[in-house]
């Protein structure tokens, strides 16, 4: 009997501390170099050049002449993790995910299986559903797809977003997919803190590409650890009208995988078109003024 209270002592315990962790200790992807602010400045000029790059290797820097796309793709989320997380309601079913350049409004339509025609989106960092012939601001989003949406978008063009950070730090050479990469680390503090996200980008130095991210999730809806944070992976590269598109995305849980099978969710995408729709398609509301890049302050 007192074997067995020692086990469920010992048991409690170690629930707590994961509890406690998860509320105390927040994910922090530095270096002891960067922590330390002891970085050379022509270490942390490097980084910059590396992303400035990276930015015109994948042609992002003339997205300007475009105004729209959309993404034709399915998403598959794997496991019981990707049961956990999977905001969409649907498994698979090819979705149209279609943005406005340089900002947060985006929307998705599904495109086969149960939930075809179902229709979400965000303008101006409100949620809205399609109910017929009008769209509806008063819908609960259950799910966490706005969250999602905003993501999606948020990594198309990620090189361009994290451009105006104002802290960004070389983070050393690392190997993945059999490469050796340059790595980058971008945020808009030198804290680990619950008020902006951390991201570690693998910059291929054949490629000269973003081929991978690491990156903490504050905002996730999902319950989770702080401590916890997520990558993904950008594969099969290619060119759409001068910008080269990661047609296969694949997230994970920590540093990006080797293994590409090992996923929660994958993204592959069948087509990407730019400027397939006028903006005024995901932006229903003629009343809501526009928020740019900018996001809500709580």
């Amino acid at each position: 009997m007192k074997k067995l209270r020692k086990i469920l002592l010992a048991l409690l315990l170690i629930i707590v501390a994961f509890i406690l962790s998860g509320i105390f200790i927040v994910a922090d992807l530095r270096t002891s170099e960067i922590v330390n602010n002891t970085q050379s400045e022509e270490h942390i000029l490097l980084a910059k050049n590396l992303l400035d790059q990276a930015i015109k290797k994948q042609g992002l820097d003339s997205l300007s002449k475009f105004s729209t796309y959309e993404v034709t793709a399915s998403d598959n989320w794997k496991g019981f993790m990707g049961e956990m997380g999977n905001p969409w309601g649907w498994n698979e079913d090819k979705m149209a995910l279609r943005y406005s350049v340089g900002d947060f409004d985006g929307q998705v339509e599904v495109l086969e299986g149960d939930k075809k025609g179902f229709v979400a989106g965000i303008q101006s960092w409100d949620y809205y559903e399609k109910e017929g012939n009008s769209y509806q601001t008063n819908v609960e989003d259950d799910g966490g797809k706005m969250f999602t949406i905003a993501a999606y978008h948020y990594f198309f063009e990620l090189a361009n977003r994290l451009s105006d950070a104002p802290f960004i730090r070389y983070a050393g050479e690392d190997q993945l997919k059999g490469k050796v990469m340059d790595r980058i680390f971008v945020s808009w503090g030198n804290e680990a803190t619950m008020k902006y996200d951390h991201y570690l980008i693998w910059i291929g130095k054949e490629s000269g590409l973003i081929e991978a991210t690491a990156f903490s999730t504050r905002d996730n809806p999902k319950p989770a650890p702080r401590w916890l944070y997520g990558s993904l992976r950008f594969d099969d590269f290619r060119d759409v009208d001068g910008v080269m598109i990661p047609f296969k995305q694949t997230a994970g849980v920590f540093d990006p995988k080797e293994d590409i099978n090992e996923f929660i969710h994958q993204l592959t995408i069948e087509k990407f078109e730019w400027n397939k729709f006028p903006v005024s398609d995901i932006r229903p509301f003629k009343e809501i003024k526009s928020m740019g890049d900018d996001k809500p302050v709580n």
